[in-house]
Order: structure tokens, then sequence, then C-alpha cells
């Protein structure tokens, strides 16, 4: 099941776009469809890259948002979260498969997901845990194992049951970071609060904390 480039852009904004000048296949959006869109949400669990690197943070379109903290939250209470074995990508402005001569991916609107790629490359018959597949369904994501050429590595949204309100957070009446408000909440990255705020913070995402050490030199838990 994937979802028409016309639902896309409409439930997820248009751009303006360019190709890369020195990346081939990747794409540069143009004005203020990023900043007004993407937002960054913090993994409760340690996730790292597919070059290994831990990820304090995830980038991913405001909308989508709370449907994949739900999926990561989910596999954190079920003590699933070593199926996530890396990260490998869900913000990613380019076409797909990298190829020019192709269409947008979904990544370059930050609604797709993809996960475990070196274990399940594109085009493999191999399947990913059918705990994580349903981790992300039960939020309204579809899976790229599943398609005529499979892509098990891949996740997109096809559902959006509970959309959020875009938010913005001022320092001072300074504009400094978006993010979104769902069910009550507000969501907003802590990294980008405290350095606008001179802190500097230190995210220990195994531990479950993040530290905020203040320009006074007290800290924050």
């Amino acid at each position: 099941m994937v979802r028409s480039r016309d639902w896309v852009e409409s439930t997820f904004g248009r751009f303006s776009w360019r190709e890369h000048p020195t990346r081939r296949g990747a794409i540069e959006i143009l004005g203020e469809w990023q900043r007004r869109n993407i937002v960054s949400i913090a993994p409760s669990f340690e996730v790292r890259s597919g070059r290994g690197r831990p990820l304090s943070v995830i980038y991913c379109h405001r909308l989508i948002a709370p449907a994949l903290s739900r999926v990561l939250g989910d596999l954190a209470a079920r003590c699933l979260g070593h199926l996530l074995n890396t990260f490998d990508g869900c913000f990613v402005p380019r076409h797909m498969g990298w190829d020019p001569r192709r269409r947008l991916s979904r990544h370059a609107w930050g609604i797709a997901v993809d996960v475990n790629a070196r274990l399940f490359p594109y085009g493999s018959p191999a399947r990913q845990d059918e705990r994580l597949v349903a981790a992300f369904a039960r939020q309204g994501f579809t899976w790229g194992g599943d398609w005529r050429t499979p892509d098990p590595m891949h996740f997109e949204v096809f559902d959006l049951a509970q959309p959020a309100r875009p938010l913005e957070v001022l320092v001072d009446g300074e504009r400094v970071v978006s993010g979104f408000l769902h069910e009550g909440r507000a969501v907003a990255p802590v990294r980008e609060i405290g350095e606008a705020l001179g802190a500097r913070v230190e995210a220990r995402m195994a531990e479950g904390e993040i530290e905020i050490h203040t320009p006074t030199g007290g800290h924050l838990r």
C-alpha cells in the first residue's frame, strides 16, 4: 500500500527544489517549507546510525513525529529496541534510489523511515522481525517488504489518525526551533532550546536521561 503523490503533497505540503550541486541524487529544498515542517525527536532508547554512531535526535515531518515517537516508545516498552539495529534515515532530501532520473523519494518529505538497511537491502526477500513490522503498522506505517520489488528496510506513513499541530518556540521574542503539539503536550528539541539559552545539553539515551548544564554552573535533569 502506497499513497499517491497528490495525497503526499496535499497532506505534507508542496515545496520547490533544485538538484544538489555536489551530491548526485540529492536535492536542496527551497523556501520556508523545511523550517516550518521538519522537526526533531529524541529516541527513547539508544539508536545508532548505519555508520554505528549514536543518534541523539531523528529529523522527520512534524505530522508524523507523534506516530514515530510512539513506535519507538512501543519498542522500548516491550523491550524490543534491539530489533532496531540501525536507523538509516528519515528526512533525507533526495530522489528515489539516489537516481536524479527518478521521482522524489518520500524521504524528501520526512515521512519514510529506513531501518536495518545493511541486513535488509532493497530488493532482498529477507523479512524484518514481525514484531518490528507490527510496531510500525500500529502507528499507521506501511512496510516496503510486501511490495512487488521488496524494500524491507523501508517504512512509510500511510495513515495519519492523530495529526499534530505545529509549534514555534521563541526565546526573548526570537524563534529558535519548531516542534509540535499533540494530545495536550508540547514536544520540541531540548538541545536547540538549551543552546539558545546558553546551556550545554548532554543526552544519555541508554540511561534515559537528558542533562542540561546551565551557564551559571548548575544543572537540570
